[in-house]
This record gives structure tokens, sequence and C-alpha cells, in this order.
């Protein structure tokens, strides 16, 4: 191989490996802007499993009842006992073998906002000195005849 070649080849390498590096960097320093809730910020894949393993081994399971009032992004908000209750859904629902985003779920068929709900979620709770922040993540949805189910690696079943 004469040089202009090797070189010519070792310059596409460290482009390319140069590319392997431009994800981190894309990701450092966001979260500084306003989170619009449109769709989570972007995390890093580490970052992501940890808080995943978090709320599989503090989370407790429980029933939400009430009223879908809306859904934007993957925030779901519920009217249940005269308070709204903000419910985290996953990405992709099994509803009757077929496969459904959370926006062709929720969008009005098969449901939409005025329709009663029996959500499964996993409870996270904080008791602060004046304060309690629930967060719950939803992972079985009843309402209208629907019976979904989240689209997850793994099983969540309640003992």
């Amino acid at each position: 191989m004469e040089r202009k070649h090797i070189a010519l080849l070792l310059s596409l390498l460290v482009a390319l490996g140069g590319l392997t590096l431009l994800p981190w960097g894309w990701s450092q320093g966001e979260g500084d802007e306003e989170w619009s809730g449109g769709a989570f910020p972007r995390r890093h894949l580490c970052c992501r499993w940890r808080m995943i393993l978090f709320i599989l081994t503090h989370g407790e399971s429980t029933t939400l009842e009430g009223r879908l009032i809306l859904v934007e992004g993957r925030i779901l908000v519920l009217e249940a006992g005269g308070m709204e209750t903000y419910v985290v859904l996953p990405h992709r629902w099994l509803v009757d073998g077929e496969v459904l985003t959370v926006e062709e779920l929720f969008d009005g068929d098969p449901l939409g906002p005025g329709d009663t709900l029996t959500i499964r979620a996993l409870r996270l709770t904080h008791l602060g000195e004046n304060h309690t922040v629930e967060f719950y993540a939803a992972y079985e949805v009843d309402g209208g005849g629907v019976e979904a189910r989240a689209l997850t690696p793994f099983n969540i079943r309640p003992s």
C-alpha cells in the first residue's frame, strides 16, 4: 500500500472514531434549558437503567381509579378523588395482541379524555418535612373495555 492510502485510511478511522464520541458530547449539558414535557429528555443508558432498577426494587404496587383528563408526551393526568394524579407511561403497550404507542392508545380510540380508567402502577413515595412526593409508573391500564399491558422487557405481577 502506498503512503497516501495508509494516511487516508488512518484519517478515516480517526474520523469514524470521533463520530462515536458525538452522542456523548451532545448529551452534556442537557436539562439546562426548560423541559417542554413533550418527551423525556435524553439520559445516558446507565442512568436510565439505574432509575428503572430503583423503581423496580423500591416501588410498591398500587391501583389508581379515576377519570382521564389528558395525556401529554408520556405523562397521563388522572382525576382521582378530586385531585389530579400524574402517572408516567411506558412508550409501547400491548392491546389484544397488537402493539400501540402511548399516542395511539390515548388518542380517543380506544381510550381518550373523559374515560374512566383503572391503572395499576408502581408507586414511589418520599416524605419530606412539610411535603410528600409521589411517583407513579403505570404497567397496566383498564378502561372502556380495553385491557392494556405495558410492553417491557420484564413482567410485573403484584404479590
